[in-house]
C-alpha cells in the first residue's frame, strides 16, 4: 500500500472561509527528539498536546504527508455525538458501551477545554442532531434505537412527517427524531485551530510524507532527503498504518464522500427547514448525512467504496442524483466542492490502541467516530506512555481489541457482499 493518502480533491471545508488555519512548514534537515508522532489529525494532535503537558522540556516532532487539515480530520462531516447508543453503529452492550460513552465524552471535555482556552472559532454548535429513517427496515431500527434510549433514559423529540418538513425541509424522510447528544463543527477550522494552538515545544512539518520506519536506538523515520532520530515513534496515521507494517490484518480502509453546495439563497434556505442549522444522521449504513451550514450553504454526504477512492466524477454524478432525490424543490442540485474521506474500520469496531513494538506505538481504527473518539483515544496513548494510569485508560487497553480480518480475496469478497446487503435493505 501507499505511505500516505493522496486525494483527489480537496476539503471543501478548507476551500471555504478559514480563520484558523495554521502556520505550516515542511521538513528540510535532519531532526533529533524524544517523540516523532505519524499523522497530525485529531489523534496525532491530542497525543502531542498530552505529551508536551508530561514532558514540558522534551521535543515533539509531529508530521503529517498532506497539508495541515487535508487529511482524515479535515474532511468529515462535523458531528460530535456523545452517547454510543444514538450512533449508527452501535453494536455493543453493557460495559463495551459504558466505556464507549465515556471515551465520547471525554473527547468533548477535552476539545471544549482546548476551544475555550485558544478561542478555536471553530462554528461550535451544542444543537444536538436529527436521527432520520428513509425506508421501512430504517423505521424499524430507529424504533429499536428509540427502546435503548428509553432503557438509558437518554431524551428524545419524535418529529411527524409535517415537524420533519418544517423543520429539515424533507418529503423523504419517513421517520425522525432529535437527539440532544451531539455538538456541531467545521472540522477544518477545528483541527487547524487545534495545531495552530499546539505548545512550542512541538513541532508541526506538514507535506512531510514518512517514507520508512527503521527501528533501532533510537528509530529513524525517512521523510524525503532527510531523517528523524527519535527514542519513541507514536504512529497515528490511521488508515495508512499497515505501509508501516503493523494492522493489516486487524482493519481495513473505505472511503466516505461529501459535497457541499455554494451559498443558498433565502428562498432555497427556507426549503431546507426552518431550523437556521441543523444536522442529520440516517438510520440506514448507507443512507445521507445532511447538514444545513449557518454559512448558507448544505452538505451532502453519502457513498461508500473499499480500499481505493472513487473518481471525483463519478461521486459528483451519485451525490447530485441522491440530493435530487431526497430535495427535489431545490433550484440545482449543484456542488463547489466534492471530495472524499478515508476511514480505518475494524470487524467488531474496536480501535488499534497500544505498544506494538518497543517504544513504538499506535492508534488506529477511527471507525467513522474521528472526532472525539480519536482526540480521547491520542490523550489516554500519551499517558500510558508517560505512565499515568486511569480506570479510563485501563478500560481502553481491555476493549481495545479488534478482531482479525481474512486476507485477499476473501477481505475483499466479504465486504462487497456486506455492501450488496445494505443496498438490499435500502431498497424497503
Amino acid at each position: 500500500m501507499q505511505p500516505y493518502t493522496d486525494y483527489a480533491s480537496a476539503s471543501g471545508w478548507n476551500q471555504i472561509r478559514n480563520d484558523e488555519r495554521c502556520p505550516e512548514k515542511t521538513l528540510a534537515s535532519n531532526q533529533r527528539a524524544r517523540f516523532a508522532i505519524v499523522g497530525a489529525g485529531f489523534a496525532g494532535a491530542a497525543t502531542a498536546r498530552r505529551l508536551a503537558e508530561c514532558y514540558p522540556h522534551e521535543k515533539i516532532i509531529l508530521l503529517d504527508a498532506l497539508p495541515a487539515g487535508e487529511g482524515a480530520a479535515g474532511r468529515s462531516s462535523g458531528f460530535m455525538i456523545d452517547q454510543a447508543a444514538t450512533k449508527i453503529d452501535a453494536r455493543s452492550d453493557g460495559p463495551q458501551a459504558s466505556w464507549q460513552t465515556a471515551i465520547l465524552q471525554a473527547g468533548l471535555s477535552g476539545l471544549q477545554r482546548a476551544v475555550d482556552t485558544h478561542k478555536i472559532r471553530c462554528d461550535w454548535q451544542e444543537i444536538g442532531h436529527y436521527k432520520t429513517a428513509v425506508t421501512r427496515r430504517g423505521a424499524e431500527e430507529l424504533e429499536r434505537l428509540l427502546a435503548r434510549l428509553d432503557t438509558l433514559q437518554i431524551g428524545y423529540r419524535r418529529l411527524s412527517g409535517a415537524d420533519a418538513r418544517s423543520e429539515i425541509g424533507t418529503a423523504h424522510c419517513t421517520h425522525a427524531v432529535w437527539i440532544p447528544n451531539c455538538v456541531l463543527v467545521q472540522p477544518a477550522h477545528l483541527i487547524q485551530g487545534l495545531l495552530k494552538s499546539l505548545p512550542e515545544q512541538v513541532e508541526l512539518y506538514t507535506r512531510t510524507p514518512v517514507h520508512r520506519l527503521h527501528r533501532g536506538a533510537p528509530h529513524t523515520l525517512g521523510a524525503g532527503a532527510y531523517e528523524i532520530k527519535a527514542d519513541t515513534v507514536i504512529l497515528c496515521n490511521n488508515a495508512t498504518l499497515p505501509f508501516f507494517g503493523y494492522g493489516g490484518q486487524r482493519q481495513l480502509t473505505v472511503y466516505t464522500y461529501a459535497g457541499m453546495t455554494p451559498e443558498l439563497d433565502d428562498g432555497e434556505m427556507r426549503k431546507l427547514g426552518s431550523i437556521p442549522a441543523w444536522g442529520a444522521t440516517p438510520v440506514e449504513r448507507l443512507g445521507a448525512t445532511t447538514r444545513k451550514l449557518g454559512s448558507r450553504r448544505f452538505l451532502f454526504r453519502a457513498g461508500f467504496s473499499y480500499k481505493t477512492e472513487t473518481s471525483p466524477a463519478a461521486i459528483r454524478s451519485l451525490l447530485m442524483s441522491m440530493y435530487a432525490e431526497r430535495y427535489p424543490d431545490m433550484k440545482t442540485h449543484l456542488f463547489d466542492h466534492v471530495w472524499g474521506g478515508a476511514l480505518s474500520m475494524t470487524r467488531n469496531g474496536a480501535p488499534l490502541f497500544g505498544k506494538v513494538a518497543p517504544n513504538v506505538y499506535a492508534l488506529s481504527a477511527c471507525n467513522a467516530s474521528g472526532i472525539l473518539k480519536m482526540s480521547a483515544l491520542g490523550t489516554l496513548l500519551a499517558e500510558a506512555i508517560a505512565g499515568i494510569d486511569s480506570p479510563l485508560l485501563r478500560d481502553t487497553e481491555q476493549f481495545s481489541n479488534p478482531q482479525w480480518i481474512p486476507p485477499e480475496p476473501l477481505r475483499s469478497l466479504a465486504v462487497h457482499c456486506s455492501l450488496a446487503r445494505m443496498k438490499r435493505a435500502m431498497r424497503y
